[in-house]
C-alpha cells in the first residue's frame, strides 16, 4: 500500500474543502421548505420517482418541498435501496408510496401524472420514451441520454406524445447563472470567442472486485435493461457504474455535462460542432475502472472554441474555478465559479468588475410547465438536453477512437467516418430495445 505524503494530504485536503464548499453553494441555492408547504395540496401533481439511491434521494426531496407535487409511488431494481425513501415519503404523506422493482409496471399504473427518472444513464433514453408512451411527464436525470441517437429519440418521443420533458441540469433555473448568461449575451464582454469547462473533481480508485453471484434484493436483469448484461460485479452498479463505459459516460458526462451545457449556453450554440478532439487517460492508479480521470476536450465552431478538462486527480484551480466555466472575451474574462455564483474580471490586469449570485428550483420550473401544459416554460427542454450530452459524447468518441473527427452539423453525424457514426448509438438488448420509431 503507498503511503500519503504529508504534501499530498494537504493538497487533496484543500480540494476536499473546495468541493465541500461547492456542494454547500448548490444546497443553499435550495428554497426553504416552509412548514405550511410540508402537505400536498388535493390537486397537486402525482408523481413516481425512479432510482431512489443518491441522487434519486435528492427528487424526493427536490418534489416533497412543492406543494403542488406528491410523491405517490418509487422504483427501483434494487429493493435493498428503498429503505430511506419510503421513510422520508411516508412521514410527509401519511402514508406509504407504491412500490415497484420493474418500471414497465409501474408505467401502467394510470393514477401517475409523471416520472422523475434518477437511474443510470444507460436507462434515461428508454425510460423517457416509455413514459412518454404511457402518457406521462418526465423529469430526467443528466446526462439526458447515454448515446446520441438516443437523445434524437427523446425528442421524437416528447414531440409526438405531447409530454413535459425537463432535464436535470439544474443551473439554467438559477438567478445567478441566469444573469451570467444575459450578461455574457449581452456584447459587455466583447466578442465571446472561447469557453472552457472545468470538472475538477477528486475520483480515487475504485479497486478491483471479482465477479460474485447476485445479491439477494436486486433484480439485476432489470438493472442492466438496455445495457449488455455482463456478469456481476460490486464494482459495475451502485454509482461505480459511471466509469464503465457499458453503463457510464466518465465524469465528462457525469458532473462535466453541467459545465458542458453553461458552456454551450453561454457561447449560444445550438448545433453540433464541426470538429471534435479529445486526449487523455485513466493516470495514477490501476483499477476496473475504464473512463478517463484526466480527459481534455476541444470543439471546434467557425468563430469560437469550446475546451474542456476532466482533472480527477489533484490539480490547481484555474481563476477561483474548480468545477465551472470560464469565458473569453474581448473585453475580459466571466468565471461561473458554482452552481450559483459567477465574476466579470475586465481588462489586461483581469480587474474585478459585474458578478452576483442567486439560486432557484428546476423542480418547480418543471411544475409550472406541466400544469400550463407549456414546454416553452421549461429552463432545460429535451433538446437543450440533448445537445449538452451529445457534446460530452462526441468529446467520449474521440478519445475512445485516438483521433480527431470532422463533423456535419445538419445531420449531427462524422463525415466519412463509419466507425465513428457506429457510436453514435448502440445495439441494446432486445427486449429493453430503444424503438426505431416512437
Amino acid at each position: 500500500m503507498r503511503t500519503q505524503r504529508r504534501r499530498e494530504f494537504l493538497q487533496e485536503s484543500v480540494i476536499a474543502l473546495g468541493l465541500a464548499s461547492t456542494a454547500a453553494a448548490a444546497r443553499a441555492a435550495e428554497p426553504v421548505v416552509k412548514p405550511e408547504d410540508l402537505k400536498p395540496a388535493e390537486d397537486a401533481l402525482r408523481v413516481a420517482v425512479v432510482g431512489v439511491r443518491g441522487r434519486g434521494m435528492d427528487h424526493i426531496q427536490g418534489f416533497q418541498r412543492l406543494a403542488g407535487a406528491k410523491i405517490v409511488a418509487i422504483c427501483d431494481a434494487d429493493e435493498t435501496m428503498i429503505g430511506p425513501a419510503m421513510k422520508a415519503i411516508t412521514e410527509r404523506n401519511g402514508a406509504a408510496p407504491t412500490y415497484y422493482q420493474d418500471l414497465r409496471k409501474l408505467l401502467e399504473n394510470k393514477e401517475i401524472d409523471a416520472v422523475s427518472l434518477a437511474m443510470p444513464n444507460h436507462w434515461h433514453a428508454l425510460g423517457t420514451i416509455w413514459a412518454c408512451q404511457a402518457g406521462k411527464d418526465v423529469y430526467v436525470e443528466k446526462p439526458a441520454s447515454y448515446s446520441v441517437v438516443e437523445g434524437r429519440k427523446m425528442i421524437e418521443a416528447a414531440e409526438k406524445y405531447k409530454r413535459i420533458v425537463q432535464v436535470g441540469t439544474q443551473c439554467r433555473s438559477h438567478k445567478g447563472i441566469q444573469d451570467a448568461m444575459e450578461y455574457l449575451h449581452s456584447g459587455k464582454l466583447g466578442e465571446v470567442f472561447m469557453a472552457k469547462g472545468l470538472c475538477y473533481k477528486p475520483r480515487g480508485s475504485i479497486g478491483h472486485k471479482p465477479d460474485s453471484p447476485v445479491p439477494a434484493g436486486l433484480d439485476y436483469n432489470l438493472w442492466c435493461g438496455p445495457a449488455e448484461m455482463k456478469p456481476y460485479n460490486a464494482n459495475r452498479i451502485h454509482y461505480n457504474w459511471h466509469w464503465m463505459w457499458n453503463t457510464g459516460n466518465g465524469d465528462l458526462g457525469n458532473q462535466g455535462v453541467h459545465q458542458m451545457d453553461l458552456a454551450r449556453w453561454g457561447l449560444n450554440k445550438n448545433e453540433f460542432p464541426k470538429a471534435v478532439s479529445s486526449s487523455g487517460g485513466r493516470f495514477s492508479y490501476t483499477d476496473d475502472g475504464e473512463t478517463p480521470n484526466t480527459q481534455t476536450v476541444q470543439l471546434e465552431f467557425d468563430k469560437s472554441l469550446l475546451q474542456f478538462e476532466v482533472r480527477g486527480l489533484g490539480t490547481n484551480e484555474e481563476q477561483g474555478v474548480r468545477v465551472g466555466d470560464i469565458f473569453y472575451g474581448t473585453e475580459g474574462i466571466l468565471a461561473i465559479s458554482s452552481y450559483t455564483t459567477w465574476q466579470v474580471f475586465r481588462g489586461p490586469q483581469l480587474e474585478k468588475g459585474p458578478g452576483g449570485s442567486g439560486g432557484g428550483d428546476h423542480f418547480q420550473n418543471f411544475l409550472d410547465a406541466v400544469k400550463a401544459r407549456d414546454p416553452k416554460i421549461l429552463n432545460t427542454n429535451v433538446r437543450e438536453g440533448h445537445l449538452s450530452a451529445a457534446y460530452c459524447h462526441l468529446g467520449n468518441i474521440a478519445y475512445r477512437l485516438g483521433r480527431k473527427l470532422h463533423i456535419d452539423p445538419g445531420t449531427e453525424s462524422f463525415l466519412n467516418d463509419p466507425e465513428a457514426n457506429a457510436m453514435l448509438g448502440r445495439a441494446s438488448r432486445p427486449e429493453f430495445q430503444i424503438p426505431a420509431q416512437v
